[in-house]
């Protein structure tokens, strides 16, 4: 029998569980997504055209209440596209009025609004997904980091 060395003992083992886990995940995860509209997600997007539109092209499944987008010419573009969506041009007044019809927001805007706009989706106890950058400063980075873990959100 030929000598098996630590390294390719560790190795194979970190193979063999990693083998192990993808299989269980693969035959898992089939099970858990919901096919059920009662159990779609309720969203808001912060920006409608490039990263974001491609976020919201991606999460098309799911049920996009409101909108919001600085450019009306780009909010009526992904208007065509979801046309249940309520439109409007300030995030801030968006978020204000329908906290209470959505679950998640996602923010896709130009650098400089991400940390603003993921800050009170998460004051609002909404879970945020955002584009990189998050944030400029390291304050501001923080402060997500702590609204998102006082919150319990993701």
């Amino acid at each position: 029998m030929a000598r098996l060395s630590r390294r390719r003992f560790l190795s194979a083992s970190a193979a063999a569980s990693s083998a192990l886990a993808l299989g269980a995940w693969v035959n898992i995860a089939p099970a858990q997504q919901s096919k059920s509209p009662n159990e779609k997600l309720n969203l808001a997007a912060v920006g409608t055209t490039g990263r974001a539109g491609e976020n919201m092209k991606g999460l098309a499944e799911e049920n996009f209440v409101c909108m919001a987008d600085v450019d009306s010419n780009n909010l009526d573009k992904a208007a065509v596209k979801f046309s249940e969506a309520r439109k409007y041009r300030d995030f801030r007044d968006m978020l204000e009025k329908e906290a209470d019809k959505i679950d998640a927001v996602v923010v896709g805007t130009p650098d400089h609004t991400h940390a603003p706009a993921a800050a009170m989706a998460l004051r609002l106890k909404k879970h945020t997904y955002c584009e990189k950058p998050l944030t400029h400063t390291v304050v501001e980075a923080r402060t997500l980091a702590n609204l998102a873990k006082e919150n319990k959100l993701v």
